[in-house]
């Protein structure tokens, strides 16, 4: 898979995760259990354009890639959420005012209308993270 992001609109940061596993006991970037692709977060970090080029290779023990971006001043409507895995032959691409970004070799997982139900006692905060809502999804063994 090959990652194309370029930045258009200032943002705080983006990261991506290679996910092997996953946890509800947290909220953010702490629900994915797996590798950090730092070369996202460093050249994104407070940029006002950038752009990233990646190549990620196949691991068979990766369950799903996430891409998280955080707006400046981090506004929940301008925040960007990809979750993907490798498909040969299909492609991702999104662009609106924020972002351009193209995943070959990749599909997009739909998971922003699940509604996770855990037991236990979980804030707002939680409930309402996509990072969160995802972990759920993996977790409640959804389709990938």
């Amino acid at each position: 898979m090959k990652v194309s992001l370029e930045i258009k609109k200032r943002c705080s940061f983006f990261w991506l995760r290679a996910i092997r596993n996953a946890r509800i006991d947290k909220c953010c970037a702490e629900c994915f259990i797996g590798d950090k692709l730092n070369e996202v977060y460093e050249k994104t970090r407070f940029k006002d354009k950038a752009t990233v080029e990646l190549d990620i290779p196949l691991d068979e023990s990766v369950k799903a890639y996430y891409l998280c971006g955080l707006s400046r001043g981090f506004r929940y409507d301008d925040n960007t959420h990809v979750a993907f895995v490798p498909c040969k032959g299909q492609n991702i691409e999104i662009e609106n005012d924020k972002i351009k970004l193209v995943i070959t070799d990749a599909r997009q997982i739909d998971f922003q209308s699940y509604k996770p139900n855990p037991e236990g006692e979980f804030t707002h905060e939680q409930r309402t993270c996509r990072n969160w809502i995802f972990a759920n999804y993996l977790l409640d063994g959804m389709p990938l």
